[in-house]
């Protein structure tokens, strides 16, 4: 359905968003585990958390996916199905509940998917990043910390210490 460089394969199928490949989360769904998210793509090293404070934005895709949801549940209960207002809020509530673990996930992941784009060419960057950082270690430039780098003009450059 979805393949490979597609938005909504990456989405949906809860991968990094650069390299398509990497899972966002540790454990499965089931487990009840609703943000045990991985810190850095398993694959590429991508940072998922972006900045403090990122997944503030993911809180209000969340809200519009269930209030989506929610109501698409409440007016087939009521208008096609036909059920009795108490039956109908008996359906909303289950599906509520039901969806909250889903839907915190997919949430998160489509407001990554925002953020950071397909990248098909990643191992190179990573390579050249690598590079770069070790050329920078050879100049002296303590290149595990953040602060160090970007006070010295040198923006961009991640660390891979969470890979």
């Amino acid at each position: 359905m979805f393949q490979k460089g597609d938005k909504l394969y990456s989405i949906v199928g809860m991968k990094c968003p650069r390299c398509h490949e990497g899972p966002l989360w540790r454990s499965p769904l089931y487990k009840l585990k609703f943000y045990d998210m991985h810190e850095n793509c398993p694959v590429c090293g991508l940072k998922y958390e972006q900045e403090p404070g990122f997944w503030y934005g993911s809180m209000y895709m969340g809200y519009v996916f269930s209030t989506g949801a929610l109501m698409i549940v409440m007016l087939v209960t009521m208008l096609v199905l036909k059920w009795e207002l108490t039956h109908v809020f008996t359906a909303v509530g289950i599906t509520a509940l039901i969806g909250f673990s889903y839907n915190a996930r997919l949430s998160r992941s489509a407001w990554l998917n925002m953020m950071v784009s397909y990248n098909p060419n990643w191992k190179q960057q990573n390579e050249e990043r690598e590079r770069k950082l070790a050329e920078l270690k050879a100049q002296g430039v303590d290149v595990n910390d953040v602060s160090s780098l970007t006070s010295q003009g040198h923006h961009g450059y991640e660390t891979t210490s969470g890979k």
